[in-house]
């Protein structure tokens, strides 16, 4: 049976809902990322784009800017509300005046004419003058009047404490007893208050096992976006730099950026393998004194070569996607002396099983013609480096494109081995671009409609599944007979759920399944992270399944009409052989991802079969008010109990119905009837006889009544269901049936 959830009236008042701004054409952006003091005066650059329509109007039209944690600045702090903003149309195509409502809200009128000839793509420039309020976002929210312009969230600058930060310094490396100096790499300071370097010096302090060189001719500094200003560097110890800075011409409200290179140290004789140089950054003589701030510039080291990841933050990995972007990372390696990278040495690169290398690419200052081989998740290099000069020392970066399996997840450790030093570096991270969960039901054989737990898929980022994606979801030896429903219960992506007892359809790569399935088909990707709750599913289960546990499964599809794979967990697998044993194509052979290796666990074969199987266990302690059934707790009204013989008594319906099994009481007659599968057991109140499809049974002791309940002794209960493994545990007075 198939079942669709979206229903067209429901798609179309969807559409009727969203409100015209959803597809209007004006974007916002920032024209730079600022980082300011919490409670100091900012300006930040706004960019208003017009991409698409024009606006529908010849008159003006208001723009309403509203700020987060940040308040329009003042001229002072009198209570008039003298703003410093004030923005006409000179020199910004459209934008009339700028009318400040509130601390935290502003009004900008826009001439529709004027607006509309700025051309496509072009950004007409409001520099709001902000002061935060707090650490965190400044965030600038934008509405207006006309549907042409969109509603936009942008954060405008970041705040901190303190009046200056920095950007992390790669680390230089010195190798041990080769006595040379190099200049470290570069130092950029930025301001979080505005004229924080102006007309002021700073000092460099050294600390550590190093001194500067005497002669730093080639040291510069710079600034971004400020003209006029320049600076002095002044070596006054070995180990103390001043820096003096010449020029007034520092932009009012905006945040300067400093950078320092070329900077060269030498290590004294003392200096140890592990020594790190430590630069401390101090204001010295300036108008705004700033905390002090450490940088690690340089280390000593023993080895010859080294290595490092590049990017400051690892790459994410998509579990099965194949995407040359988000799936390239690169390894840096040094050589901090000599030539040992050379001709007649090769070097392997090995990653974790589960990681296939899709291609490989090298630069490098010593020599660009390496040639390498790929073998699956190894990389093998020679011809790296022909430098005959000994003081030319070869540099290189490499580029991985990886694919990660299906089923991979976790960190990705690189091992560098042959001629290079044995050492592992991380780098980078794989995770599953969604999650499927699904608890175990335990279900008897009723072959149609058997009801199953929910399954919850939760993407792990916006958008990851995009339109037409489908999830096909199978149970081993079983089809699906009802789709259920989908509820999105965070997040906005628009699924159907249908069950297919015909998929995949022609020509798609050969592939058939054939039982029935349920197909998951994404209408609309996510704008934030969603999560989808299948439920009320049922299923039909084939008369002869064995007991045990039935897996759920995450199963590949594929399309030639769509090139491929149907959904991003199957973009690097195929289930064309000579395509993942091309040892070239990084392509995994997966076909299947188990979700729940469990999901229905069937405990007693079909009722028109003997019962005398079964995986159910259950355990019943002696005075107990509840029972432990499989994975669940039953209460029970009546407890057993040992009775004046000494013998176990177990209430007959809660353990018969327990395991399947039907019961009926006759009132005049005072007996108990019990249906499983072939079997009828009957037994009388105050008798020791019981009988089993008529043949009678003699008990251990004469069936009883308490708490208007049936019990009879544990192992007559037991044999009379077909069950043989049976334990006592005396200590605590507990009987386990399995």
């Amino acid at each position: 049976m198939k079942r669709k959830l979206a229903l067209l009236i429901a798609a179309v008042m969807t559409v009727a809902m969203v409100p015209a701004t959803a597809f209007a054409a004006t974007k916002v952006t920032v024209a730079d990322e600022i980082q300011v003091a919490t409670d100091k005066i900012f300006t930040s650059r706004v960019e208003l784009k017009r991409d698409n329509d024009e606006v529908k109007r010849n008159e003006d039209f208001d723009v309403t800017v509203t700020l987060v944690n940040g308040e329009f600045a003042r001229v002072d702090d009198d209570s008039d509300k003298d703003y410093q903003m004030q923005v006409n149309d000179e020199g910004r195509v459209g934008i009339k005046k700028v009318v400040i409502k509130d601390d935290d809200k502003a009004v900008i009128t826009i001439d529709a004419e004027k607006y509309n000839m700025v051309q496509k793509g072009s950004a007409c420039v409001i520099p709001l003058i902000v002061k935060a309020i707090g650490e965190g976002d400044v965030v600038a929210k934008f509405t207006s009047n006309v549907v042409e312009f969109s509603k936009n969230d942008v954060v405008i600058a970041t705040a901190q404490k303190g009046d200056i930060t920095y950007e992390p310094v790669k680390v230089k490396t010195f190798v041990e007893d080769a006595d040379d100096e190099k200049a470290i790499n570069e130092i950029t300071l930025k301001e979080l208050t505005p004229k924080v370097f102006e007309g002021g010096s700073i000092k460099l302090k050294l600390s550590g096992n190093w001194k500067f060189t005497e002669d730093q001719d080639d040291a510069e500094v710079s600034f971004l976006n400020e003209k006029g200003v320049s600076a002095e560097i002044n070596v006054i110890k070995d180990n103390e730099i001043e820096i003096v800075f010449d020029g007034t011409d520092f932009e009012p409200n905006m945040c300067s950026e400093m950078t320092i290179s070329k900077l060269t140290l030498k290590p004294l004789k003392k200096c140890k393998v592990g020594d790190v140089a430590t630069i401390t950054v101090s204001s010295l003589a300036s108008p705004k004194e700033f905390s002090n701030i450490k940088l690690e510039v340089a280390k000593m080291v023993k080895e010859a070569v080294t290595y490092s990841v590049e990017d400051k933050e690892l790459p994410v990995i998509w579990a099965g996607a194949y995407n040359d972007d988000t799936n390239t990372l690169k390894v840096s390696i040094e050589e901090n002396t000599g030539d040992i990278l050379n001709t007649s040495r090769k070097a392997t690169f090995t990653f974790p099983e589960g990681i296939e290398v899709a291609d490989v690419e090298f630069k490098g200052n010593g020599n660009d013609d390496f040639t390498s081989e790929i073998d699956g998740n190894v990389v093998t290099i020679k011809n790296y480096s022909k430098n005959n000069n000994e003081s030319n020392k070869t540099d290189l970066d490499v580029k991985f494109v990886l694919n990660a399996a299906p089923t991979f997840s976790g960190d990705v450790n690189v091992t560098l081995g042959g001629q290079f030093d044995d050492v592992t570096l991380k780098v980078a991270t794989v995770k599953a671009p969604y999650t499927i969960t699904a608890k175990t039901s335990e279900v008897l054989i009723d072959y149609r409609y058997v009801p199953v737990n929910d399954i919850v898929i939760t993407e792990a980022e916006e958008g990851i599944l995009k339109e037409d994606d489908q999830i096909i979801l199978g149970v081993e030896k079983m089809d699906f007979e009802d789709a259920g429903k989908a509820e999105v219960t965070e997040g906005d992506i628009d699924v159907d759920v249908d069950i297919d007892d015909n998929y995949p359809s022609a020509n798609l790569y050969e592939t058939r399944f054939d039982k029935a399935l349920l197909t998951v088909t994404v209408n609309d990707e996510s704008t934030e992270a969603s999560t989808i709750v299948i439920s009320g599913l049922e299923l039909y289960l084939d008369r002869t399944l064995p007991v045990g546990g039935y897996a759920l499964q995450n199963l590949g599809g594929y399309s030639r009409q769509n090139d491929g794979a149907i959904n991003i967990l199957w973009e690097n697998s195929s289930p064309d052989k000579d395509e993942y044993d091309d040892e070239e194509a990084a392509i995994f052979k997966y076909k299947a991802v188990t979700v729940n290796d469990s999901y229905v666990d069937v405990i007693t074969s079909a009722r028109d079969q003997d019962d005398s199987t079964t995986n159910k266990k259950i355990i019943i302690t002696v005075g107990a008010s509840t029972m432990a059934v499989g994975t669940e707790t039953v209460n029970l009204d009546a407890p057993a109990y040992i009775n004046s013989e000494n013998y176990t008594m177990l209430p007959v319906r809660a353990i018969s119905e327990a395991f399947g099994a039907t019961v009926n009481w006759d009132n005049a007659s005072r007996t108990v009837t019990v249906l499983s599968g072939q079997r009828i057991i009957s037994m009388t109140i105050g008798s020791r006889t019981m009988y089993i499809n008529g043949t009678p049974v003699a008990m251990n002791t004469t069936a009883a009544i308490v708490n208007d309940r049936t019990f009879i002794p544990v192992r007559d209960l037991a044999n009379s269901l077909g069950i043989s493994a049976i334990n006592w545990t005396e200590a605590s007075g507990t009987v386990t049936l399995n």
